[in-house]
């Protein structure tokens, strides 16, 4: 099970969930550069894998919701909240 868990659901074409999605995970990696060690996209960019110093993430997309999973290693898990909370924000901007 992974520490923060969240799915939203869009309402969107994929396409445009998609660039969304794309969004967040741009917005994850200029804001925190220094913590992000790669993010490989699947073919269809359906899917990221984040990984980074503490963390490991799973962004998801499909035709009617788009979810991420993250795993906290021990030492990154007090900043757990703030984490979820930085997410969220990105999500009811692209998402809103």
């Amino acid at each position: 099970m992974a520490d923060i868990s969240i799915a939203h659901q869009h309402g969107l074409s994929l396409d445009e969930a998609k660039e969304k999605t794309n969004q967040i995970v741009s917005d994850v990696q200029d804001e925190f550069p220094d913590l992000i060690n790669t993010i490989q996209w699947n073919g269809d960019k359906t899917r990221a894998d984040v990984k980074g110093k503490g963390f490991a993430g799973l962004f998801k997309v499909d035709d009617d919701k788009m979810s991420i999973d993250i795993d906290l290693k021990f030492f990154a898990k007090p900043f757990k909240g703030k984490v979820q909370e930085k997410i969220q924000s990105r999500i009811d901007k692209y998402f809103a």
